[in-house]
């Protein structure tokens, strides 16, 4: 039962997270047990493991940043315990080998001194030592280790916040809120922490290093868990990239090319790329702010913040409007614009000055503290320091939670500039001023430090638990899934990666990116089938089907009008045997904040319009299509249907439609999402010849073909005053968002199911009525219906368990209704309660015996889909159903073998069916990947037979 299956998730995240805890507290001691360190050392002698358990029991003067060994660090915690007690410096005598004491004094040669008396000195030598009384005694249990600043909990919570945003930017979560729109904020925070704790360390003990030495050294701390995600999700995943982009992203470059970075292995892992940059030059620019005094300080943060506003203010001037970005579709690279918005949110170079500004507030922590280290009233010093961080805390909590806050232009201008301010309050509120107390919220924070190095890895894992995890929802126990992986990659991974990079850096800053590029390449040969992650080959040649990219296009004039997006759910259907009628949807998504008087406005846009082409075939051109999947001319040019109008003949466009909200009376805000026109066209024909209307206005109601008005096209239009159908002419059923019409939209912010009868292709301007087909439930979603024609009458399958089909009235209500149920179909549904069964194309008459000895006898075919909506996984059937009353299923066929992408990095990849034509015992059956590319898959129809074994 599903609730038994919830309980067991439950019960099975709990103990995966506390055996993540327990290696964490006990992996040193259980490896010391077992002697795994010992074999470890034997098999790789200079990875010391054993002498990295030992315990390292640091007197407190030596601050834990020297390092010796069990021997002397033993005498000194003696002779510190004697000397706890007295309240004066005590000087002592201890008699050490040289090696020790070299730690302590500097031998120094007087000019004429011979190397025999050197050697002397370093045979053996006493050693003064000046012991300063200890607060404490000498640890015996745990080590002593340097101060930290209090960031582990900082950037735990951080991490945590971006996965959020990634699983509501993908719609994953059962219950998501305004705050996790803004995960993806944290980003850049991470390069100011980066540049803040880098230059802090450097300011206290510089190390003279060079841009390569640097890099190397500092790779360790990235790179192993980076490449540990990058093999994973190779595996993982069916289709990616193409090898130079893996090998682009082995050497962290992929932020580096716009065209990529969107769709490369673990895209979150952008900003890696622009780490090793800011590392590069890191020596360079600390050298230039070490000799900086407070006032350039404060002049270059500043400067950090304001002159990013460039970034922006150039681009809109040019563009003329401020929301030129919201032209970018994720993934989609169609011009300048595109690779303009990517280049904003991803390149390295637009991020460069935060990381700077972090190294600024480094350099401003150590001068202001040098300024105060002479007043006399800290109270007002440590007051401050103290609500510096819940000030930033607070700003950034109001701007993710109160819309009428958050800047201008947010989905850039919050990651370049607009929160840097208060992320800096944050940065040096937990940090404190040097060599003064701590401020009270770092001191609570501090106790969570051992959190930071595992908050890398749950950025690092995160879209990989998306694809592993096996639950109906992403919700509180996902997180205990990813904090626990998350964890044994930190102990597994991370930590031995550590000490093997450590042996020599810079040789392993160059072999192990090359060994990653190999065996990346390696995976994609050997686990993929030569498609990319984010664009399908244009043919894929599968066993007796083809799979090809149908070419849809529009013109540059329509493009600039729409504003342009991705052709999905194409539909087609034959007219005159040699004419194929194509209908698709335009779409994209946007967003939108506005503010009225009594809140804020926030608007999710699904852009949607459909659009009509069409080809005209020979008999050498279905040869052609069927045996190479080659298109005649090679694209099929499409038109907007502008000529759709609602029946008080307004167009079929928002604002003349309904459209769905909810208030937020706790922030003020109402969420609101619009759709602007008609959805998911289903095309069928209208008639086998033509016939004259009873209307003026469209082809829904019919005469009779033996009508006196059905004489000819002149007869019907001028002696009867109605429309004459041409059988070039078809029917289109859509779903949309009910129009307005002037009636309320209270209880009619729903989808429901319109028709249109006697579309002309070649002319979509005419104007056409779509009607409201009121067969199903007002107040409820309505869609997926399957449409057919039978004698001159349209019929709707309504649902496919039980199977309903309806005859279509002219007034567009339901006339006649069959009921009948298909036990096997039932019993799919019995073990798949989560999944939704539900129609898709439109169906299609089919009598070729010959092609279909499974089922030898005429029946309509048609298809449907079994869908996981909480996860977006579809997979799609074909059925064959009784040409006569009550229109029974007589079988249901195996999953069809249909291409899949993401709609974004990290989702799950699937495909919509929604064509379906059968031409001279040819299948083309036309889908939707990811929603955003348009194809075909072509077979023989006993080919699909086969899969109604």
């Amino acid at each position: 039962a599903p609730q038994e299956h919830e309980m067991a998730k439950w019960i099975l995240m709990t103990l995966y997270l506390c055996l993540a805890i327990l290696a964490v507290r006990y992996a040193s001691c259980c490896l010391k047990v077992s002697r795994a360190d010992e074999l470890l050392d034997w098999l790789i002698p200079s990875l010391k493991v054993k002498e990295s358990l030992e315990d390292k029991n640091y007197p407190p003067y030596l601050d834990g940043q020297w390092q010796v060994d069990g021997q002397l660090k033993k005498i000194l915690c003696d002779v510190d315990e004697s000397m706890a007690d007295l309240g004066s410096s005590v000087t002592t005598e201890v008699s050490l080998t040289s090696d020790y004491a070299l730690l302590n004094t500097k031998q120094q040669e007087e000019p004429g001194s011979t190397s025999e008396s050197s050697q002397e000195v370093h045979e053996f030598q006493a050693v003064v030592l000046t012991v300063q009384p200890a607060p404490a005694r000498c640890p015996r249990s745990a080590p002593r280790t340097p101060q930290r600043f209090a960031f582990g909990l900082a950037r735990y919570v951080a991490s945590l916040h971006v996965v959020l945003g990634h699983l509501n930017a993908r719609g994953a979560l059962t219950h998501s809120v305004y705050m996790d729109t803004w995960g993806y904020t944290w980003v850049p925070w991470f390069f100011m922490l980066s540049g803040f704790i880098l230059c802090a360390a450097e300011l206290k003990n510089p190390r003279q290093e060079g841009s390569v030495e640097y890099v190397a050294r500092r790779l360790v701390t990235i790179y192993p868990v980076y490449a540990f995600g990058l093999v994973v999700a190779a595996l993982l995943t069916s289709q990616g990239p193409p090898p130079w982009v893996l090998v682009l992203q082995a050497w962290l470059l992929q932020a580096w090319v716009p065209v990529i970075t969107e769709w490369g292995l673990q895209m979150q892992c952008w900003f890696l790329s622009c780490l090793v940059l800011y590392w590069a030059i890191f020596p360079f620019f600390f050298r230039m702010i070490q000799k900086m005094s407070l006032h350039q300080v404060l002049l270059g943060m500043v400067l950090a913040v304001c002159i990013p506003v460039l970034y922006l203010l150039i681009p809109d001037l040019f563009y003329g409007k401020p929301n030129w970005y919201e032209h970018h579709s994720w993934g989609l690279m169609r011009d300048g614009t595109d690779a303009l918005v990517v280049m904003l949110k991803f390149h390295p170079i637009c991020y460069v000055h935060v990381f700077l500004l972090g190294m600024l507030l480094a350099q401003f922590r150590v001068l202001m503290a040098e300024l105060l280290a002479d007043v006399e009233d800290l109270w007002v010093v440590g007051i401050s320091m103290d609500l510096l961080a819940p000030v930033g805390y607070l700003g950034l909590l109001l701007v993710f939670n109160w819309p009428m806050v958050s800047p201008p232009f947010a989905k850039l201008s919050a990651r370049i500039f607009a929160l840097l301010p208060l992320q800096a309050c944050v940065v040096l509120g937990l940090a404190g001023l040097d060599s003064f107390p701590a401020p009270r919220l770092a001191s609570l924070f501090s106790s969570f430090n051992f959190l930071e190095s595992y908050s890398y890895c749950v950025y690092v894992m995160q879209f990989i638990c998306m694809t592993l995890w096996f639950g109906e929802d992403f919700d509180l126990s996902f997180f205990m899934f990813l904090v626990a992986t998350a964890t044994f990659v930190q102990l597994l991974v991370q930590t031995p990666s550590d000490k093997l990079w450590k042996l020599s850096p810079t040789q392993a800053s160059w072999i192990v990116p090359t060994v990653m590029s190999l065996l990346l390449v390696l995976i994609s040969t050997w686990r993929w089938r030569g498609g990319q992650d984010h664009v399908l080959p244009d043919l894929i040649q599968g066993d007796g089907f083809l799979d090809i990219h149908l070419p849809l296009r529009m013109s540059a004039e329509d493009w600039s009008t729409t504003g342009g997006g991705a052709f999905i759910n194409p539909s087609a259907t034959l007219v005159d045997e040699s004419r194929l009628i194509l209908a698709a949807r335009l779409h994209r998504r946007s967003y939108r904040k506005s503010t009225f008087e009594n809140g804020t406005l926030l608007e999710e846009i699904w852009f949607s319009q459909i659009f009509l082409g069409s080809l005209s075939f020979d008999s050498e051109d279905w040869q052609a299509l069927n045996a190479s999947g080659a298109i005649p001319g090679g694209q099929i040019n499409m038109r907007p249907w502008d000529g759709l109008r609602m029946v008080d003949s307004k167009p079929w466009t928002y604002p003349n439609m309904c459209y769905r909200e909810r208030w937020l009376p706790e922030n003020k805000t109402m969420l609101r999402f619009v759709v602007t026109g008609p959805e998911d066209p289903k095309v069928f024909p209208l008639t086998t010849a033509g016939s004259c209307s009873n209307s003026r206005a469209d082809c829904w109601s019919l005469r009779e073909p033996t009508d006196w008005c059905g004489k000819s096209p002149s007869h019907c239009e001028t002696q009867c005053n109605s429309r004459w159908c041409s059988h070039q002419e078809v029917q289109l059923a859509f779903n949309s968002y009910s129009p307005k019409e002037g009636k309320s939209c209270d209880r009619r912010d729903v989808s429901q199911m319109f028709l249109a009868s006697g579309v002309n292709v070649r002319h979509p301007e005419h104007v056409i009525q779509g009607r409201h087909l009121r067969c199903g439930q007002l107040d409820h979603n309505e869609k997926n219906w399957i449409p057919f024609q039978r004698e001159g009458k349209t019929y709707v399958v309504y649902s496919l368990i039980p199977h309903v089909v309806r005859e279509l009235a002219d007034t567009g209500s339901c006339g006649q209704q069959w009921r009948s149920i298909f036990p096997k179909l039932e019993e799919m549904q019995s073990r798949l309660l989560e999944m939704a069964i539900r129609g898709s194309a439109q169906a299609v008459y089919v009598n070729a015996p010959n092609a279909t000895p499974h089922l030898p006898r005429p029946h309509y075919l048609a298809l449907f889909h079994a869908a996981d909506l909480k996860v977006r996984r579809y997979a799609h059937y074909a059925y064959r159903f009784s040409p006569k009353p009550p229109f029974q299923i007589l079988q249901v066929s195996k999953v069809l073998p249909l291409e899949m992408l993401p709609a974004m990095p990290g989702a799950p990849a699937f495909a919509f069916a929604s064509g379906l034509v059968v031409h001279d015992q040819q299948v083309i059956l036309t889908y939707a990947a990811g929603d955003r590319e348009p194809r075909a898959l072509l077979m023989s129809l006993s080919r699909l037979d086969d899969f109604f074994k």
